[in-house]
Parts: C-alpha cells; sequence; structure tokens
C-alpha cells in the first residue's frame, strides 16, 4: 500500500470517527436533558407538597386561634364551645371530659385546645351533662409548647354533641 491509499483510508476512518462522535454526542445531550427534566419535575413536584403541607398547617393553625379567641369572648358552656367548634371546622368534634370539666378539641394531632370549665350542669328533664363557666383555654398546643396530652382516666365517658 502506498501512502496515497493510507491517507485516504485514514481520512475516512477520521470522518467516520468524528461523525460516530457527533452522534454520540446529541444522544448524550438529549439524555442528560431528559434526566434533568425528571429530576428537575420530581424535586418541583415534591416542593410544591411541601408548600402544600406547609399552607395547610397555617391555615389550620390561624382558624384554631380564631377559635380560641372567640371562645374567650362569647362561650359560656360546652354546648357554645361545640357550636363555635362546627362553625369553624364542621366535620371536626370535640370531646367532654365530665370528670376533668374539660373539653378538648383537635382540629389535628398537632392543634388542639383544651377549655376547662367551673361546674357541670345536669339538665333535669333529659339527664344531659354540659360544662359551664368557661375557665380558661389551653393554647400550648398552639404556641408549639404542647405537653403530654392529658389522658382521661380509663372508663370515663366522653360526651359528644351534635349541633
Amino acid at each position: 500500500m502506498n501512502i496515497k491509499n493510507i491517507s485516504i483510508v485514514l481520512t475516512v476512518l477520521l470522518v467516520f470517527i468524528a461523525a460516530m462522535v457527533l452522534m454520540q454526542k446529541g444522544n448524550y445531550v438529549d439524555q442528560a436533558t431528559e434526566h434533568y427534566n425528571k429530576t428537575t419535575e420530581a424535586s418541583f413536584k415534591g416542593g410544591k407538597k411541601i408548600l402544600e403541607y406547609v399552607n395547610n398547617s397555617v391555615d389550620v393553625n390561624k382558624l384554631v386561634w380564631a377559635m380560641a379567641c372567640e371562645a374567650i369572648q362569647t362561650v359560656k358552656t360546652s354546648q357554645d364551645m361545640a357550636k363555635l367548634e362546627s362553625k369553624y371546622f364542621p366535620t371536626t368534634k370535640g370531646s367532654n371530659s365530665i370528670a376533668n370539666k374539660t373539653r378538648r378539641f383537635e382540629a389535628t394531632s398537632a392543634y388542639f385546645i383544651v377549655s376547662s370549665f367551673d361546674k357541670v350542669d345536669v339538665d333535669k328533664k333529659t339527664d344531659l351533662k354540659t360544662l359551664s363557666g368557661l375557665n380558661s383555654i389551653d393554647v400550648n398546643a398552639l404556641m408549639g409548647e404542647a405537653t403530654v396530652a392529658q389522658e382521661e382516666p380509663e372508663g370515663e365517658e366522653e360526651e359528644e354533641f351534635e349541633e
């Protein structure tokens, strides 16, 4: 073989290799773009979900604070509190503890308030027990100082009111 043939073969081989490299480069760019789109889309969706959870949590906290503030001003009995709870959270009900003279309302497990009352009133006709004389509302959970939830002694009755 002479030098002319070798140089033609090498030139053709070089052009072939260059074409192959450029084709592969395009494929790598497509793969990288596809991977980038998948990962950023997943990250965006995850970030969006986190923002939804945070916004929902803020909304619940805001509503429970509003309910607690209105309760301090207007509530006299546990039935008044039940009506107020259904105004702010129609699907969630609180529960009375007649033994502890408290009413507990949990919007979520992290956002709850406990209302303390002075006495237990009994309706003579229906024998229904209600709490009256609002003492205080414990909002420690709303301030991030939640202690262990007040547990009811076993065997105690919890009464729920439907208004």
